[in-house]
């Protein structure tokens, strides 16, 4: 049944933009994310829950390897992924951990795949501000606050290295905010949000 809601979900979203609007919207988080992490993003990307795989495509339309795998080829919460060990530089789950009942599996799986030194890039909604819109979404199954996500990354052996606000394409200034109100501005301003974006490094 959630498999059907997932698929009738992606069909709706394509007709609802273009592949170029796609390409567009994908392009504003590569953009992001190379802003933040520099040449490391810049090189094998693997992109968990890619959905209909527009993310993957971005990046290599960009330059970028990548590619992308979802739970049509692998089921992400508890099986093994097929890709050898210290296999990419980057993983990125945009709008999946929120999806991931219990973590452990895609954690463990994502610090093997990864190199040492490499990075997993998670977009996932904040708890704290978005808490009444959460469960409007019936596939979401497990919320995250910004300490809660942070606690997660440590404990399957990473390093936060950046936890803010899930904006994108915004200027250098916003981040240098003060965190005191550095999350009640994001979700106030012209294209602002309610999520988190972590990025931890495989120790």
């Amino acid at each position: 049944m959630i498999d059907s809601y997932r698929k009738e979900r992606e069909a709706k979203m394509k007709v609802e933009k273009s592949f170029d609007a796609w390409l567009e919207y994908n392009n504003r988080y590569i953009r992001t994310y190379g802003g933040i992490l520099g040449d490391k993003f810049k090189s094998k990307i693997l992109d968990l829950g890619c959905g209909t795989d527009d993310f993957s495509k971005a990046c290599l339309a960009a330059g970028i390897e990548a590619e992308g795998i979802d739970f049509d080829r692998c089921n992400l919460e508890s099986e093994k992924l097929p890709y050898a060990d210290e296999s990419f530089n980057v993983v990125t789950m945009n709008a999946v951990f929120e999806h991931i009942k219990t973590p452990d599996s895609i954690m463990k799986e994502t610090n093997r795949v990864l190199k040492k030194g490499g990075v997993v890039i998670i977009r996932t909604p904040n708890w704290q501000m978005d808490f009444k819109n959460f469960f409007n979404d019936p596939t979401h199954v497990k919320p995250y606050t910004p300490s809660g996500l942070s606690a997660t990354l440590q404990m399957y052996g990473f390093k936060t290295i950046f936890l803010e606000p899930g904006l994108i394409c915004k200027s250098k200034l916003y981040w240098k905010l003060p965190k005191s109100i550095k999350w009640k501005v994001a979700s106030m301003i012209k294209g602002g949000t309610k999520s988190i974006l972590a990025m931890g490094e495989k120790l």
